[in-house]
């Protein structure tokens, strides 16, 4: 017989022994792993304990919704190995039946006890409970408390040029009712929607947006609806001197510079009303004593309603004081 062939053959019947040796070595695992899984064990298996109000009225848990903790069990290897792999581990428990009791730090302490046949009925029925560790389960719970909050609509908007928003965004309704554990709602002042985003915009647009609930509270209703106007604007720049308020009769006031340059802008629509109102800027000498710079601010006195901005430059003007002869 060739060499080649020789080593060929050496190498085939080695590997078949390997074969042989790891199948019976596999089955004899397997069934070893069988008989031990048939025989009945104690151990601790984790579990988490998650708690409801219940029937309870007017209070809400604020800590201690799902605490961890270890179940002192009697079962098959075959159940472990089940609950281990499939089971969700987490067991459902009602406070509106059962009594707790008030520790230190605000906290209520809920014995085991009281909840072991709770967890057992929840259990597979070939496990048998023996112990729940740890002896007592603590949590929070705290007064509920509502009250009316008003709604803060929450737009980033890009417009188009010549074009920007008139007033607020219209929401209806205004306002919402939020509930909760009391510290927390006394903290809210208002209720936020989720960020609205529009770009390029030219005309007035509305729709519905959610509102954003703050963390332990619940609201009365989940969206509100939105409008927004968006006016085409136009723009007047005009020159207008400034009058000085309260000066005294006793000193010789003077502004430097004495006019500034004021740029109002006003919805197309508005523009002939612009044109026929009177506007003038004022400075306050009232504001002196309080400038460190010794200038006081230039204001636009008594804007139209229906203006939508205004800038004025400069914005502040010097003011020389001299006495009278």
């Amino acid at each position: 017989m060739p060499q080649t062939l020789l080593g060929a053959h050496r190498l085939l019947k080695r590997d078949k022994r390997l074969l042989i040796f790891s199948f019976f070595l596999l089955t004899s695992s397997t069934l070893w792993l069988l008989n031990k899984l048939s025989h009945t064990y104690t151990t601790e298996i984790s579990a988490k304990i998650s708690l409801v109000e219940g029937r309870h009225v007017g209070v809400m848990l604020t800590d201690g919704k799902v605490s961890a903790a270890r179940l002192r069990v009697r079962a098959s290897g075959y159940d472990l190995v089940q609950y281990m792999l499939f089971s969700s581990k987490t067991f459902g428990v009602d406070l509106g039946l059962l009594r707790y009791f008030e520790v230190e730090g605000g906290r209520s302490a809920l014995p085991v006890g009281q909840i072991r046949n709770t967890i057992a009925q929840q259990l597979s029925s070939s496990f048998d409970l023996q112990a729940i560790i740890p002896d007592s389960i603590y949590f929070h719970l705290s007064p509920v408390a509502s009250k009316k909050v008003p709604i803060r609509a929450s737009c980033r908007i890009g417009y188009l040029p010549q074009y920007m928003q008139q007033g607020e965004a219209a929401l209806e309704p205004d306002s919402v009712i939020v509930s909760g554990p009391q510290k927390v709602v006394d903290a809210i002042a208002e209720i936020g929607t989720e960020l609205v985003k529009k770009d390029n915009v030219i005309s007035s647009f509305a729709g519905k947006a959610s509102l954003k609930t703050p963390p332990q509270t619940f609201l009365s209703l989940e969206k509100v609806s939105y409008k927004v106007n968006v006016q085409r604007v136009t723009q007047i720049t005009r020159e207008l001197p400034i009058h000085l308020i309260s000066a005294p009769d006793s000193l010789h006031v003077e502004l430097f510079p004495s006019s500034a340059m004021v740029s109002i802008s006003v919805a197309t629509e508005e523009y002939h009303r612009l044109k026929q109102d009177e506007q003038y800027l004022t400075a306050y000498y009232s504001e002196l004593g309080s400038s460190i710079s010794g200038q006081v601010r230039v204001n636009l006195s008594k804007p139209p309603a229906y203006v939508l901005s205004t800038s004025i430059k400069p914005a502040f003007v010097n003011v020389i004081v001299k006495q009278k002869p």
